[in-house]
């Protein structure tokens, strides 16, 4: 009886471990970057991106891959809430992985998993950015799809989004650039000039066509952009931190941004700041507009044995960035690996009793029969 009691315990505790609890263990190492310099430091932003969830889809993955992948992105994603509780959620794209695949009903049903696996308490922002799995490359972007995706997530190409006198620039990298020669592309430039606009009467009322006065009134501060495809470089040996297996060269407008399309944000936007997802592993660059910009690496197992995200405190004058480690697929592997060693080990040391005792009660036996 005790054994069979022994054995229970250990896969139960297993179970609970790696299923509920390992998650908050992973986060609550991470703590929120502090800043140096003391102007707005008391209430400064605290900013939770991550990218690339790629909710399965129904073409290409079994239910129990996307089961338990989902339960475990949902799992972290709620302690990372719970424990940081950041001001806003930044989601830089590929939210699914076949959202430019999906009619109407199913993508009322990927909506509704997603909603639930992101669900954040009242009066924090969850600000999600479309991706190429979300609607499709610039060669291949669809109106249906970019304004399916607008109407359920409000930001489909470029929008200024400021929150504690802070300025992002959200931009639809599928639908940008001049090279492509497609009317999104031309209309999200458009859009660009717009907030660039925008953004220099912030700077200045002096500027010509300032005739908003909403705009001068707003605090002023170097915008930070957020987009899905990172801006030009050519492969992450560049990179200052990275966690990349190996590098690869990558393609422009493809894999990054053209190096025309980079210089032209920064003319219009001189960012101080840029985040991006798309390449599912986490690199800190100086980019090619001498600033530095984060890629995010993917939120999913399917993608990486060792996802992460980023914790950012930002200030309209100051910010700084951190790289939060979540529960890994080898760590919960080895926690069943270790169970399953206790186990074969308590079921090995009962088989040894019953032996000995089956020995013993024999030799009792022996005088007895002679």
């Amino acid at each position: 009886m005790r054994w069979i009691i022994g054995t229970i315990l250990i896969g139960l505790c297993a179970l609970i471990f790696c299923e509920y609890l390992a998650d908050f263990v992973f986060v609550r190492k991470c703590k929120w970057p502090k800043l140096k310099r003391q102007r707005y430091v008391e209430d400064p932003l605290h900013a939770l991106i991550l990218s690339d969830p790629h909710l399965a889809g129904p073409r290409f993955d079994g239910w129990r891959n996307r089961t338990y992948t989902e339960w475990h992105m949902k799992r972290a994603f709620q302690a990372s809430i719970k424990l940081l509780k950041p001001d806003v959620v930044f989601i830089l794209g590929d939210l699914f992985d076949e959202g430019d695949k999906l009619n109407n009903q199913q993508f009322h049903e990927h909506m509704t998993r997603y909603l639930k696996m992101f669900n954040l308490p009242p009066g924090i922002p969850l600000i999600s950015l479309a991706g190429n799995h979300d609607v499709g490359f610039h060669f291949n972007l669809h109106p249906y799809y970019l304004k399916r995706f607008e109407e359920h997530f409000k930001y489909s190409l470029v929008h200024l989004y400021t929150i504690k006198d802070v300025h992002f620039v959200l931009i639809n990298s599928m639908a940008l650039g001049t090279e492509c020669g497609c009317t999104f592309c031309e209309m999200t430039e458009t859009a660009l000039k717009n907030v660039s606009q925008t953004l220099n009467c912030m700077e200045s009322t002096q500027e010509e066509d300032c005739n908003d006065a909403a705009d001068s009134t707003q605090l002023y501060s170097q915008p930070i952009l957020l987009q899905h495809i990172p801006t030009y470089r050519i492969s992450d040996d560049i990179c200052i931190e990275r966690d990349a297996p190996y590098i690869e060269y990558f393609r422009e407008n493809c894999d990054v941004l053209s190096k025309n399309l980079t210089d032209l944000l920064g003319d219009w936007f001189k960012p101080r700041l840029a985040f991006a997802g798309h390449s599912h592993h986490y690199c800190h660059s100086v980019n090619r507009l001498g600033i530095n910009e984060f890629t995010v690496a993917s939120f999913c197992w399917r993608n990486k044995d060792n996802p992460s995200f980023l914790m950012a405190t930002i200030t309209p004058d100051d910010y700084k960035v951190t790289k939060c480690e979540m529960l890994t697929k080898p760590f919960v592997h080895n926690c069943y690996y270790l169970a399953g060693v206790l186990w074969l080990l308590l079921t090995a040391y009962k088989f040894v009793l019953c032996l000995v005792k089956t020995r013993r009660q024999a030799q009792d036996e022996e005088p007895k029969d002679s």
